[in-house]
């Protein structure tokens, strides 16, 4: 029992660590907006940082879910769990195709600041949505079929 407590301290505080950040990186694009040309690479960095505490949470929101199943006793062919392990993989794909792209066109020939920070704020959008139901699909345990 101890066991599971400490797991599941683990896996809701990697979920505040895999969401969260999220929520500050709209500060930073909208001071990106203004920000003099100096000051941008330091909000662009900034940003990088915010997704990459995104992703090591998200590991870690992985690992301490699959033991949280295996000691839960939760068959792993259950349809919320299904549902999330498929979104799982949706959002790590959208992750990496949503921010590296255009993060890598920032100080180039290609980077245009209102793009950049349009797409940016849309994949942030979306991933927090994609984050939300998940995080729905862990707590109501929905029976889909």
């Amino acid at each position: 029992m101890l066991l599971f407590n400490i797991l599941l301290y683990v896996h809701i505080a990697s979920a505040i660590v895999s969401i969260g950040p999220l929520f500050a990186l709209f500060s930073i694009l909208k001071r990106m907006e203004t920000a003099e040309e100096s000051m941008l690479i330091g909000y662009v960095q900034s940003f990088q940082a915010g997704i990459t505490a995104v992703k090591h949470g998200g590991h870690v929101l992985v690992l301490s879910g699959a033991l949280l199943m295996w000691r839960g006793g939760w068959p792993w062919h259950t349809s919320w769990l299904i549902m999330t392990f498929a979104l799982l993989i949706g959002s790590t794909y959208f992750l990496a195709s949503a921010f590296k792209p255009t993060m890598k066109t920032f100080g180039t020939t290609q980077f245009e600041r209102t793009k950049f920070i349009t797409k940016l704020r849309r994949s942030t959008w979306l991933y927090v949505v994609l984050m939300l139901i998940m995080l729905w699909f862990m707590v109501a345990k929905p029976i889909l079929w």
